[in-house]
């Protein structure tokens, strides 16, 4: 009996240990499916974040080449409005060269403008003297000629009257 009982408990022993075994794997299968359910959740999430991040980085780089085009738009502007500029500071240098000579040639034609000013005010100032004179010789004139007048009625009076007439009517 000993071989029968030592046969059933062996038996019993493997059957227990081959419960054991498939216990085991079972519980080994059941953790690492979970464990491996927790890996594909992480790896999934990771997976998500990284689309995440690849579509922020595709935005950031369609923002970067826009501000890289824009930053080239604006360096060709600026070296325009510096061209622009430069031209610009040239020409005002010249204006302001003409506007000086301009001021300087007004001086000069406001300083002649006073000298004929003057020039001609003491031209009117003669000229009213010199009328004045001329109205003054030409009353003299006309006293003259009426004195002459008389002085030839009695030169004709005294040529046509007779010697001893002429004192009482001519004279």
């Amino acid at each position: 009996m000993a071989s029968g009982f030592m046969g059933k408990k062996v038996n019993l022993f493997l059957l227990l240990m081959i419960i054991l075994v498939l216990v085991g794997f079972g519980a080994i299968s059941v953790y690492y499916q979970y464990t491996f359910k927790n890996i594909n959740q992480k790896f999934d999430d990771k997976a998500g974040d990284l689309g995440t991040c690849e579509l922020n980085l595709v935005n950031n780089m369609t923002e970067l080449l826009k501000a890289r085009s824009s930053l080239s738009s604006t360096t060709t502007d600026i070296r325009k409005y510096d061209v622009l500029y430069e031209q610009k500071a040239e020409a005002l240098e010249t204006k302001e060269g003409e506007l000086s000579d301009t001021r300087a040639e007004l001086t000069r034609v406001t300083m002649q403008k006073e000298v004929y000013k003057r020039q001609i005010d003491d031209a009117f100032a003669q000229i009213i003297t010199l009328n004045q004179s001329i109205k003054s010789l030409g009353q003299q004139v006309n006293s003259l000629t009426i004195q002459l007048n008389k002085e030839k009625e009695k030169v004709a009076c005294l040529i046509n009257n007779k010697d001893a007439d002429e004192w009482e009517e001519c004279l």
